[in-house]
């Protein structure tokens, strides 16, 4: 997987791109290796906005696009929750893939095709 980080008010130094290949391994070992993910960490200006460090991805797998998005105070916390929600979502994708691939095949093994009298 190829993360590709940009920055939006905000310098993406040697700890924030050691924080998020960090976090995204677990993600890294369950697609393949031409998966591209990008990540967006933003910084608001606004002092009213209380959760003002953003962080987003976006990874491109075969078949669609996950995303996630996270405003927090500290942008570790941005990050970790970015992972979690990309890891949440590939979990619901692949139990979806399987219980697909089970419906297919309990149809096939009593003789039944879908569709078919």
């Amino acid at each position: 997987m190829r993360i590709d980080l940009t920055g939006t008010n905000i310098e993406i130094n040697g700890e924030l791109r050691a924080l998020v290949a960090k976090r995204f391994a677990k993600i890294k070992r369950r697609v393949p290796e031409d998966v591209r993910c990008e990540v967006i960490l933003a910084e608001e200006h606004n002092p009213k906005i209380a959760d003002r460090q953003k962080a987003e991805a976006n990874l491109h797998i075969k078949g669609g696009m996950i995303n996630a998005k996270a405003h927090e105070r500290n942008m570790a916390a941005a990050i970790g929750h970015i992972a979690d929600e990309v890891v949440r979502q590939l979990n619901r994708r692949g139990d979806r893939a399987r219980a697909r691939s089970r419906a297919g095949a309990e149809t096939i093994r009593h003789g039944h095709a879908e569709g078919a009298f």
